[in-house]
């Protein structure tokens, strides 16, 4: 029997000629119960999104179809095998409309609606379409005021379809309630025949064994549409909108397709890529926005429409390409999507067996970026995105690569690492916009001279080395290999691009650089110069013994034309180990006994003296250090505080180097307390003795100090004082001398300090 096209109302009518006439619509009882009323997030966008469609219609919007209502025609009653969802919704919006203008008695003849599902609901709706139950002038909303009538029993609150039905009158309430468009309009819109608002088209079924196979076949038993299914229908409506009919068709059955078999290897056990398709359209779309300039929030279905409905063909080329490219259509199967992404990258963890023109992520695990997209794209583990905005950035170029055709692919890759390899402070969401735009014109066109938005000194240096491999391209091996060490990856700032020296201190630096060197590094580096690198006003970050993340800030935070102190050390350090044999720790210590022997000859004792020959001094975890004159006077002046922590807070515990250095040195143990301390790095730090609280506090002229309260005691402070040359203010001076406005030491405070220490503690203080 064939179908026609009808309407809510229309149903009731007298049939068309040949077609059977309908006196009820009965849910039958294989179905489900109502669902569109659910209380759940995906439900609520389902019921949104339907109602805004329904409501618009009948009063001031564009007539709608609902497709097909597939159902069997008995005596009269159509029971519905597929469509008793929009069924029910009709149902309530008619009840609705009907019962707020008093005319349920005229429409008692299409409000004949049973459900046989449960008797529950079955009496519930004979209830609701009594005439003699009308809503009132005034309520608060329609749920509240049923609950509270004397026909309602209180047994169905646990009915879920006459729950739903309740939230859902209360949505239809509130739409219409605050429409412009009276309800009489709403009234004639929905009982037009004519010119129907709201139609879809009636399939009777007959000729079947039974009612219960067909719904099993046609309805997958009953199961409710998922999220993504919902999102799927919506979204192929958006691309219907913007594309040809033939356009359309085919990218209709490539979603079901070419598409969904490119997803398929990366689906989890529940076997469903409904996820792996929106994580990955979220990538694509987000892109598009980011490539229009703009950030966008919200569901990811509005963001869709804007996107491909702004008019932009850019937009629909990159998302046909997006998934296409990964699919061969000669062949009629997906490509070797690891295999693609494995010519071009390889993780920190595999470079050992790596081609020389592969691409190293370090932070990447897995380098099949299409992969680690449709697994992890939009999620987030507190503020920080977990598949990086880096990464976002690679898999957009090797899109465009491979949209593009481009040359030279794997040099621009390698750019494009270094310039986004722990750029956590440029590569932020807001500068997106720019990053993808420079990213377009370094992987189409290999230029570097417009690559607005990244770093502009990591992009003067990578126009550098591109000089500086065009006529020095045999040592191209030995510059990659810095470029891919960990304490690098990707920036050799510290390195002077000299062709006579590059590839030999290249090769002294991979020697040189392991964990168990860092210690006695930060010494001999120490020796040949200043090389830290100034945190604000108040510090300096060196290399530390035990983190690798500080050395990296070091070698690679400043650009080549800020760091000639740094290139200088280093460089010193890399030609001594590179004219030896030997193990780098012993040319580390003869850098170090060296530079200590020569100033201790030269009677010159300055801050870096001190961090070289005192090893308990460079101890910190974090190899920062604060100093209270350097804001004010740019220099040391002798007070520093060592830090464990990255900044100094109320509660973050952190060391004097110098009262620490004089305490092991004096070897009197537990006879002075542990010196941590806590605060800002302008408070004072005293080191105290433990039997009578004697102080000592490290200043820029030498050692201020602190008597016992004890009278006895205070006598044998001052006589040990006096033997030490302390004036009568209880202060032990330094020998200095100022040089260049610097004031320096003339004698080694360490061991000055270590000896009163120790006679001290001898007097029984």
């Amino acid at each position: 029997m064939k179908g026609y096209k009808t309407t809510y109302v229309g149903m009731f009518q007298p049939p068309q000629s040949g077609m059977a006439p309908i006196n009820l619509v009965e849910i039958p009882l294989i179905q489900r119960d109502y669902a569109q009323g659910r209380r759940d997030s995906a439900v609520d966008l389902i019921r949104r999104d339907f109602l805004d469609v329904l409501i618009a219609a009948i009063t001031n919007g564009d007539p709608v179809d609902l497709d097909f209502v597939y159902g069997e025609i008995s005596d009269g009653t159509l029971r519905p095998l597929d469509g008793q969802q929009r069924l029910t919704t009709l149902f309530l919006i008619h009840w609705y409309v009907a019962a707020r203008l008093g005319r349920l008695d005229a429409a008692e003849s299409w409000l004949r609606f049973s459900y046989a599902t449960r008797q529950t609901a079955e009496l519930f709706c004979r209830q609701l379409v009594n005439p003699k139950h009308p809503l009132p002038t005034e309520f608060e909303k329609p749920s509240s005021w049923i609950v509270d009538q004397p026909w309602y029993l209180f047994s169905w609150q646990h009915d879920p379809t006459i729950q739903s039905m309740l939230v859902m009158l209360d949505a239809i309430h509130d739409r219409l309630d605050s429409a412009a468009t009276s309800l009489e309009t709403a009234w004639n819109r929905l009982t037009d025949t004519i010119n129907p608002s709201i139609a879809f088209h009636l399939l009777p079924i007959d000729d079947m064994p039974s009612s219960e196979e067909l719904y099993i076949k046609m309805n997958s038993r009953g199961k409710p549409l998922t999220e993504f299914e919902n999102f799927k229908a919506r979204f192929e409506r958006i691309l219907e909108s913007v594309l040809t009919p033939e356009e359309f068709q085919k990218i209709i059955h490539k979603i079901d397709g070419a598409w969904a078999d490119v997803l398929w290897i990366y689906a989890g056990e529940d076997k469903i890529v409904d996820d792996e398709f929106l994580r990955y359209l979220e990538f694509i779309i987000e892109v598009c926005e980011w490539r229009d300039g703009i950030a966008e929030a919200g569901r990811l279905l509005d963001r869709a429409e804007r996107v491909f409905t702004a008019g932009n063909e850019d937009h629909t080329k990159f998302l046909f390409h997006a998934f296409d490219t990964w699919f061969d259509s000669e062949a009629h199967c997906p490509v070797d999507i690891a295999g693609v992404f494995g010519s071009h990258l390889v993780s920190a963890s595999e470079i050992d067996g790596a081609e020389q023109d592969q691409v190293v992520l370090f932070d990447s695990a897995n380098v099949n970026l299409f992969e680690e997209c449709c697994r992890r794209y939009g999620e987030k583990r507190g503020r920080a995105r977990s598949f990086s905005l880096s990464e976002t950035l690679f898999l957009f170029a090797i899109l465009l690569h491979r949209q593009h055709n481009t040359d030279d692919i794997q040099t621009r890759l390698r750019i494009l690492r270094n310039l986004t390899d722990r750029a956590d402070d440029e590569v932020r969401e807001e500068r997106m916009p720019a990053l993808l735009e420079a990213t377009e014109v370094l992987i189409r066109t290999g230029a570097l001279s417009d690559l607005r938005g990244f770093n502009q000194e990591r992009v003067r240096d990578e126009i550098e080395k591109r000089k500086y491999f065009d006529d020095h391209e045999d040592q191209l091996g030995e510059l990659y290999a810095l470029e891919d060490h960990p304490l690098l990856r990707g920036r050799v700032f510290a390195f002077d691009l000299e062709p006579r020296r590059l590839a030999q201190r290249a090769q002294a630096f991979v020697a040189i650089a392991s964990k168990a060197h860092w210690s006695q590094l930060g010494a001999a580096l120490l020796a040949e110069g200043n090389y830290g690198l100034a945190i604000g006003e108040r510090g300096y970050q060196f290399g530390s013994g035990e983190q690798e993340s500080r050395w990296r800030d070091v070698l690679t935070r400043r650009g080549r034309g800020r760091n000639a102190e740094l290139r200088s050390a280093l460089n010193g350090v890399l030609d001594k180990v590179d004219s030896n044999a030997e193990n780098p720790s012993e040319v580390f210590g003869r850098i170090t006994t060296q530079f200590v022997a020569q100033r201790r000859t030269e009677q010159y004792f300055d801050w870096r003296y001190y961090l070289v020959a005192y090893e308990e001094m460079r101890e910190g975890k974090t190899g920062i250090y604060y100093g209270d004159q350097l804001r004010v006077a740019g220099t040391w002046n002798y007070s520093m505080c060592m830090l464990r922590t990255d900044s100094l807070t109320g509660s973050a515990r952190y060391r004097d180097p110098f009262l620490l250095a004089s305490w092991n040195t004096s070897s009197v143990g537990q006879a002075v307390q542990d010196p941590w301390f806590r605060g800002y790095e302008t408070e004072p730090r005293w080191l105290r003795l433990s039997a009578s609280d004697t102080g000592i506090r490290c200043v820029k002229e030498g050692f201020e100090l602190s008597p016992p309260v004890d009278q006895d005691a205070a006598v044998r402070f001052r006589q040990v004082c006096e033997r030490h040359g302390a004036d009568d203010v209880a202060f032990l001076r330094v020998s200095q001398v100022t040089i260049d406005g610097e004031a320096i030491d003339r004698e080694d405070r360490v061991q000055k300090c270590a000896a009163l220490i120790r006679d001290l503690v001898a007097a029984g203080l």
